[in-house]
């Protein structure tokens, strides 16, 4: 199960890198690294290990070499305090990678609680690219408060990629303004959850959890029989509350830009 929602991880980093119009992707025997438009070191270039057989130290010397070829700084996602990653983490610490952030990963194994939706609202379904606008909307403005520069969602312009088969993508509208989102790719058999975000001025409705007991809802419909996540620490509480259970910690070992 930990596995499966690992790679889900790993199949949802991939759509994300997809959305951006000049995001350039390498995928490997294992392994995944995307440069994204911005050149944000922790959030729009990452590397990820698919397959816990590649060596961890191969991994971090492609990231080196990739990165390195366009000037960027890079991230590596590894599972803290898992016996897989334990190589990898030993790797990233001995080319000079630091960490900058930690997020549970949270998984649900049970259907979500029944959720009301708050009186006013009204949650649509992504049904084409152009409605994606008042998704971003949300998502710049509610993210903010986590520290994630503007310009990483202004990246996101392939909005068609966001009606694929495996993923379903909700917008809450309160008084026909957009104000929640929430969105799930399903791979694996697991929904992994993404982008719940309220704005400032709807919090405290309730939005968060609706989103996101939609969004697993929609995963569950789409042939998922387990629902994971990677909480902010604003919305870890709320997902505890739903029953989400925190599995391992996800730490982000950075590279700066080299010299």
């Amino acid at each position: 199960m930990l596995h499966r929602a690992h790679l889900n991880l790993v199949d949802s980093s991939r759509w994300f890198f997809g959305l951006d119009h000049k995001a350039t992707i390498e995928v490997g025997e294992g392994w995944l690294l995307g440069a994204g438009s911005p050149e944000h070191p922790v959030i729009s270039n990452a590397a990820f290990r698919a397959d816990d057989a590649l060596d961890g130290e191969e991994l971090i010397a492609r990231a080196k070499e990739f990165f390195g070829e366009r000037g960027r700084g890079f991230s590596v996602w590894v599972r803290a305090g898992q016996p897989e990653d334990e190589d990898l983490i030993a790797a990233a610490e001995a080319a000079g990678l630091a960490t900058v952030y930690e997020m549970p990963e949270m998984i649900l194994d049970a259907p979500p609680p029944n959720e009301p939706t708050p009186p006013g609202v009204e949650v649509r379904r992504l049904s084409n690219a152009e409605e994606a606008a008042d998704f971003w909307k949300v998502a710049t403005e509610s993210y903010a408060d986590i520290g994630w520069p503007p310009e990483v969602f202004a990246s996101y312009t392939e909005n068609a990629r966001l009606l694929a088969d495996n993923a379903a993508v909700f917008t809450a509208y309160l008084d026909r303004a957009p104000v929640a989102i929430a969105a799930t790719l399903v791979s694996h058999s697991v929904a992994g959850v993404y982008w719940v975000g309220t704005l400032k001025s709807a919090r405290g409705k309730g939005l968060a959890r609706r989103m996101t007991a939609t969004a697993v809802e929609a995963g569950l419909e789409l042939g998922a029989n387990i629902a994971s996540l990677q909480a902010s620490p604003m919305g870890r509480p709320i997902y505890a509350a739903m029953g989400f259970k925190t599995v391992y910690d996800y730490r982000l070992m950075m590279s700066p830009p080299p010299a």
